[in-house]
């Protein structure tokens, strides 16, 4: 079968070495230059950001980034999962939209909601970083919570968390 010109492009662009080098580094660059430039880390000049200091550390830790093999085959395999996750939830906003239909539905006034999906998202987000960057310590981790101790320390701290969900008394204005 002959390959079509768009997959001839993306091959060229993977023996170029597009995915491996410059794709890291303008991610590596653009996200270390905003957070300098938001933090404004360096000071300010007429009350903005150094650019040319944020621009510069940016570009040597961009560098240093794609100078590690190791590191850019973590991230490489880390994004896509990421980008899993944030299609799950979307999808689960959608599921909630389709329920809510008839009424109102924000995140940002259901704080139960904001904080159980930030939390689960977080954890998710740390278990593919350990993943991609650390497999070893998810293989071991893995057959721990498979045992009877990692099965028992679930079991209980979900059993707590019912109780604690249960019990917990809804606070009063006027207390």
């Amino acid at each position: 079968m002959a390959m079509s010109p768009l997959a001839g492009a993306i091959e060229f662009l993977k023996d170029f070495g597009f995915y491996d080098v410059v794709l890291p580094f303008l991610l590596v660059f653009t996200i270390v230059f905003g957070v300098l430039e938001k933090t404004k880390l360096f000071g300010t000049e007429d009350k903005k950001p150094k650019k040319n200091i944020n621009a510069m550390l940016a570009f040597v830790i961009a560098l240093f980034f794609v100078a590690s093999t190791e590191l850019v085959a973590g991230a490489r395999e880390l994004l896509p999962n990421v980008v899993v996750l944030l299609i799950t939830l979307m999808s689960f906003m959608m599921l909630v939209g389709f329920f809510y239909a008839d009424k109102e539905f924000s995140f940002e006034n259901n704080t139960f909601w904001k904080v159980s999906l930030t939390i689960i998202f977080f954890i998710g987000i740390v278990l593919l970083s350990m993943h991609a960057f650390v497999p070893d310590i998810l293989e071991g981790l893995g057959s721990f919570w498979t045992s009877t101790t990692g099965v028992t320390i679930m079991f209980m701290a979900i059993i707590v968390a019912t109780i604690f969900f249960v019990t917990k008394s809804k606070s009063s204005g006027g207390d």
